[in-house]
């Protein structure tokens, strides 16, 4: 299997959804990089992997996610030493520490029947 680069469209509405779908592709084989961009809501993937199995595993794990397109991976760029900025942007600052979907909810009943035969 020759390498391919595979956008794929996810939901990710907070900072536990970004690792979760990171950590999820992670687990692949052949994967030789990953990039998400928040604001669009895509993440890339390049490598030797299927993107319909990496679909199936993110929506198991009730992350919806789709493909936008299955291509040949960009050739890189010929590197030049730049001298290195400080970033002080987080991408992640902006998204809330938790979204809902990402929210367990434990229920609980505390019903005593009163009466109880023998």
């Amino acid at each position: 299997m020759s390498a391919k680069k595979i956008v794929l469209k996810v939901s990710i509405m907070c900072k536990k959804c970004k690792v979760c779908v990171m950590s999820i592709i992670a687990k692949f084989d052949g994967i030789t990089s990953m990039t998400l961009d928040l604001e669009k809501s895509t993440v890339t993937i390049v490598g030797a992997v299927d993107a319909v199995l990496i679909v199936k595993a993110l929506r198991k794990a009730k992350k919806p996610a789709e493909i936008v397109t299955v291509g040949e991976p960009d050739k890189p760029p010929e590197k030049k030493p730049e001298e290195k900025k400080p970033d002080d942007k987080d991408p992640c600052k902006n998204l809330p520490p938790c979204c809902k979907a990402c929210t367990y909810y434990v229920v609980y009943d505390d019903y005593q029947p009163l009466c109880i035969i023998l």
